[in-house]
């Protein structure tokens, strides 16, 4: 059920966005999401209401303009290791798809189902994660 919000500056044409778009869903499928598990947000924010730090923690260079701050929603009692492989098929297919490792900001948050619903008035369905 992962939720993802992209939050990135203004500007970006829709064909970045689709591939953005495309390359994190491939990566929720590569985890071993359903590939109709499909909820992603995205948020466009002015330069002057997005303020990164350019080299925390340690990068080795600067980030460009181009940064994407990605927030995916999990189910709570996700393991590491899935979030972890998660993380990693993210920053290689945004890679492939143009956008540097270091522009990539990844944030898990945990969301208990119980407290969700996808339609229809009904909670969330319990899931084993």
């Amino acid at each position: 059920m992962p939720l993802f919000t992209v939050t990135m500056r203004a500007g970006r044409a829709t064909a970045e966005k689709d591939a953005i778009s495309a390359a994190i869903h491939e990566a929720s499928v590569s985890s071993g999401y359903p590939e109709d598990d499909f909820f992603q947000r995205f948020i466009s924010l002015e330069e002057a209401d997005l303020r990164i730090s350019p080299r925390y923690p340690d990068l080795r260079k600067p980030r460009s303009g181009q940064v994407v701050m990605i927030e995916a929603l999990l189910s709570s009692g996700t393991a590491d290791a899935r979030k972890r492989l998660l993380l990693s098929a993210m920053v290689s297919r945004l890679q492939a798809a143009g956008t540097d490792p270091d522009d990539v900001m990844v944030f898990f948050g945990e969301v208990d189902r119980s407290s969700s619903s996808f339609g229809g008035g009904r909670l969330a369905p319990p899931v084993d994660v």
